[in-house]
């Protein structure tokens, strides 16, 4: 019987590449966790927003109130549970909000990063007035 051998060089390729190949997946992963959180954040933004604009008899105070509590609320499934920044905005003919996501350097009591904080910020405005009732109650007016 023959004994047969592997040359070495695919031994020592091997311990570079597939380093690398982990490495590189593991970074698309966090920021595909990132990315998902980005989305998370926008639409929580829109339907608390958009829950808040069917209030139709209420205070400006109120709707605000209730849009943040809405927000609060959506906000709680977030993967890393970053620190957010809402800023809710109730006028006569819309509402505005604007949350900012910070991601700390900690990911579940895990450092992950030395670098800067990653944040960003998103932005939704929906009209508080249904343009098309607005305007077939106006015909009836007329």
């Amino acid at each position: 019987m023959r004994k047969r051998e592997i040359p070495a060089y695919m031994t020592v390729e091997a311990s570079f590449i597939i380093p690398l190949t982990i490495v590189c997946f593991i970074i698309i992963i966090f920021f595909t966790f990132f990315l998902y959180d980005h989305m998370v954040v926008y639409q929580s933004c829109y339907l608390s927003a958009l829950r808040g604009s069917q209030l139709k008899n209420t205070t400006d105070d109120a709707v605000e109130e209730y849009v943040r509590g809405e927000l609060k609320k959506l906000q709680d499934n977030l993967i890393y549970q970053p620190d957010t920044d809402n800023d809710v905005r109730v006028g006569p003919l819309g509402i505005t909000v604007r949350s900012g996501l910070n991601m700390k350097n900690k990911v579940y009591r895990f450092d992950l990063y030395r670098e800067k904080d990653i944040s960003g910020q998103r932005e939704v405005s929906v009209n508080r007035i249904d343009p098309v009732d607005y305007i077939r109650n106006a015909q009836r007016f007329r």
